[in-house]
């Protein structure tokens, strides 16, 4: 293989969201040997840059499930939302009166309006079981206690709104959501549906997703698409997973992620499973 691409949550970072440190040296022996690193994850680029670690040798980032992609930090290319498919979700979200954040290209995010703060409150603040993620937690103190998230109605540009992303503590209400957005976020309607845990769900430009960004990147780098090896577990992977040479999926990777990669990691993402895969397999 000649180029490896890894998701983030659950793949590189544990549940807690953390990179491991011992995982960069390895990162960097890998790309040493003439390897391309890619990362491939819902998160912006933004985002990404926080949690990455400034000495990982990345080539090439595809963020937000592929609605924008770049090479080193250049921008190869974005989808963004019309107007009217912002207007269509937002109507139906305080409808429903669901928590959600909005992700642009420019600017990153998490943005959410402030007219929608006292019923979003009630997905924060409502009682969590033991199925919301470490990582869902962190992110939960990070919205109640943030300054920037909270915006009013005209601070975004609506023509670089690239992701929504919806959460709730209350389970039952996330399941109801979820089918609601199967049943009315079509891909007729330009929407493509995923869901990575059992309290989360979220939203991109339809026939936009990771296996699109890779093939972006890998035109750039003039590197065929089989030579490629991907490493995922939740359902924006699965796109990857069908256009590279070669999937992985981690232990704690959901079922129909790991029966569709290649193989599967002897270890979780709370145990290094990653890393102990690659120094196995390429090192």
């Amino acid at each position: 293989m000649k180029a490896i691409a890894l998701d983030l949550d659950g793949t590189t970072l544990n549940h807690a969201g953390e990179f491991p440190n011992s995982l960069i040296k390895t990162l960097q022996d890998i790309h040493n040997k003439g390897i391309k690193i890619i990362i491939a994850t819902g998160r912006s680029l933004q985002m990404i840059h926080q949690k990455v670690p400034n000495d990982v040798p990345v080539d090439g980032f595809v963020a937000a499930s592929g609605m924008t992609v770049y090479l080193g930090d250049t921008l190869l290319s974005r989808t963004a939302f019309t107007k009217e498919q912002v207007s269509f979700v937002l109507e139906e979200v305080r409808k429903h009166k669901i928590y959600y954040e909005i992700t642009t290209s420019q600017s990153g995010g998490p943005y959410t309006y402030n007219d929608d703060y006292d019923y979003a409150l009630e997905d924060l603040t409502a009682q969590a079981d033991e199925t919301v993620l470490d990582y869902e937690n962190i992110g939960t103190a990070r919205t109640l206690n943030s300054q920037e998230q909270w915006v009013d109605n005209h601070a975004l540009d609506t023509n670089d709104i690239i992701k929504f992303y919806f959460f709730s503590n209350d389970k039952n209400k996330m399941d109801n959501w979820y089918d609601y957005l199967n049943n009315h976020f079509t891909s007729d309607a330009g929407f493509q549906i995923y869901r990575t845990s059992n309290h989360n769900s979220e939203i991109m430009v339809y026939g936009t997703d990771k296996g699109s960004g890779l093939k972006t990147i890998a035109r750039e780098l003039k590197l065929p698409l089989h030579d490629i090896h991907a490493f995922g577990d939740s359902m924006n992977d699965i796109p990857m997973f069908k256009v590279v040479g070669k999937s992985t999926a981690l232990k704690n990777g959901q079922e129909d992620v790991k029966c569709l990669a290649d193989d599967v990691t002897d270890f979780t993402c709370d145990e290094d499973g990653l890393e102990i895969y690659l120094k196995k397999h390429y090192l």
